[in-house]
């Protein structure tokens, strides 16, 4: 006994060092750095918001590192593998040490600078940040700065960023508008929600014109108290501001903020139009949107598609891909197609509800107008991709699949980068 007490007092180090190795063993994750952790349990969730309500992007193995970027909801977002950003229930990681506030600040010290996807500067472009703008840091190494940008990871110059005492923590992160006063309802049944999504619970439903006293934003939505004194959230596009006589259009003031999802119509077993050259809709749709998406791409905006691949989507699953990730715009792609052979001919924009659609379709078409085949202009139409779609969302016919002349201009490249062109410079309008 003597012996095993001496053993004990001789290597008190050793033994506490087991001691709290165990302890580890029954904890989700283990720190790893001020703001790191190492999953320690076989699998832990991400989902790409903070709620469960949110879809399941993937999970995180035994021995992932994650680095921690914010707080919200008692959600942790983190920065997972090849630069991929997730949310995780801090609840389940059974955490209490981990904390975005260890994040440092930094300050752009140079004009338009450019956020690249990786650290070289000849890799893909995810936007640019003005001078003076705040940013968080995630990770340094000589050259190159890792910061959050637009809800993923991005790489700047290190000569770029001036550093500060300042954390993460201790940034005034409210999106709140001293301007913004009041908010008027422009929508019918718009609800009112008790957190800032669209599946929150509802609070109350309000009639057009109702008006609500604007308290701040969180994301697309605003946070808003009634005279009783309810307060909950509303959708920022069904409503106007200070009352301005436009319905907020977006959250995103330029299109390298936004999210954007381009639906290539058709797919799978639904071939959509045939051509007079026995060619299909759906190949020609799928086509454009990728055009489409590598022209946005370069302007730091983040696309989208709703299939990406000759697969097959419900009407319904486009429309609520483009709810449940709080896009910023919604395109539908397709060819039109006529009773007989050669006799329509030309592009239309159509849209579903003026309020919430109307701008950003006139923006669209202000830009289309100019294509090879001629514009049709824009027209209201009740199609299920734009009525049950809660976001700005537009459905392009491109041209007319069985008309000769048409389909000479759809079938060809220089036709296809100029629609992806054009798109993008409708949405640069759009997103001012």
């Amino acid at each position: 006994m003597e012996k095993i007490k001496k053993f004990f007092i001789k290597n008190r180090i050793l033994v506490a060092i087991v001691f709290l190795l165990i302890l580890s063993s029954f904890s989700t994750v283990a720190l790893a750095s001020a703001n790191q952790v190492v999953v320690e349990s076989e699998s832990v969730n991400v989902r790409v918001g903070p709620g469960l309500a949110y879809s399941n992007m993937g999970q995180v193995k035994k021995g992932d590192k994650l680095a921690i970027l914010a707080e919200k909801n008692k959600w942790y977002q983190v920065r997972l593998s090849g630069d991929k950003i997730g949310w995780i229930a801090s609840w389940l990681i059974n955490n209490t040490e981990v904390s975005s506030a260890t994040n440092k600040v930094g300050i752009v010290k140079v004009p338009n600078t450019t956020v690249f996807k990786t650290a070289d500067a000849n890799g893909n472009v995810l936007g640019t940040i003005q001078q003076s703008q705040k940013v968080t840091i995630i990770y340094q190494e000589q050259d190159w700065t890792q910061i959050l940008y637009n809800g993923t990871a991005g790489w700047v110059r290190s000569s770029f960023i001036q550093g500060t005492q300042q954390t993460s923590g201790s940034t005034n992160t409210s999106n709140t508008d001293n301007d913004i006063k009041s908010v008027t309802v422009t929508q019918p049944n718009t609800k009112i929600r008790i957190e800032p999504n669209a599946n929150g619970r509802i609070v109350k439903t309000a009639k057009v014109g109702k008006r609500f006293d604007y308290l701040g934003k969180d994301g697309k939505w605003y946070k808003v108290r009634d005279s009783d004194g309810s307060i909950g959230y509303v959708a920022s596009w069904v409503v106007t501001i200070s009352g301005t006589k436009s319905a907020v259009k977006s959250a995103a003031t330029n299109i390298s903020e936004a999210t954007i999802v381009i639906d290539p119509g058709h797919g799978g077993d639904d071939s959509g139009a045939e051509s007079k050259s026995n060619t299909y809709e759906k190949n020609f749709t799928l086509k454009f949107a990728k055009a489409i998406k590598d022209q946005l791409e370069k302007t730091g905006a983040r696309v989208v598609l709703t299939r990406s691949g000759d697969s097959s989507k419900t009407l319904g699953q486009r429309a609520r891909l483009s709810s449940r990730i709080q896009a910023d715009a919604f395109i539908s792609l397709h060819f039109d197609s006529s009773a007989q052979d050669n006799v329509g001919s030309g592009v239309t924009t159509y849209y579903y509800n003026k309020n919430k659609d109307g701008q950003l379709a006139d923006d669209l078409n202000s830009q289309l107008k100019n294509l090879s085949i001629g514009s049709r202009g824009t027209a209201q139409k009740d199609l299920y991709v734009l009525h049950y779609n809660s976001q700005p969302s537009v459905l392009l016919e491109l041209g007319y699949i069985n008309s000769s002349s048409d389909y000479k201009y759809i079938n060809s490249t220089s036709y296809r980068n100029e629609v992806a062109k054009d798109v993008t410079n409708g949405l640069k309008e759009y997103f001012k």
